[in-house]
């Protein structure tokens, strides 16, 4: 009894970490468009961070777009997560 208690204990387990690493991915799939966002640059605040080329993490993909307009276009996006 003990020994199925441990193996369900260990499934659940494997099984919550595993959907919640499938539910962030959906948040990562698709690469940063910037024509989506507020030109006068106002972004929520949740926290789904974007590295840019130039090594500096943004909060979310809103702020990396804000700061790419203000650049010019010279920040590029690298990937998402922290740089």
């Amino acid at each position: 009894m003990l020994f199925f208690s441990r193996v369900m204990y260990i499934t659940l387990l494997f099984l919550l970490y595993s959907e919640s690493a499938f539910i962030r991915s959906l948040f990562y799939r698709k690469r940063t468009l910037c024509s989506s966002y507020s030109p006068k640059g106002y972004c929520t605040r949740e926290y789904y961070p974007v590295c840019g080329n130039n090594g500096k993490t943004y909060g979310n993909k809103c702020t990396f777009c804000v700061a790419h307009r203000n650049s010019g276009g010279s920040i590029k996006f690298s990937h998402y997560g922290k740089c």
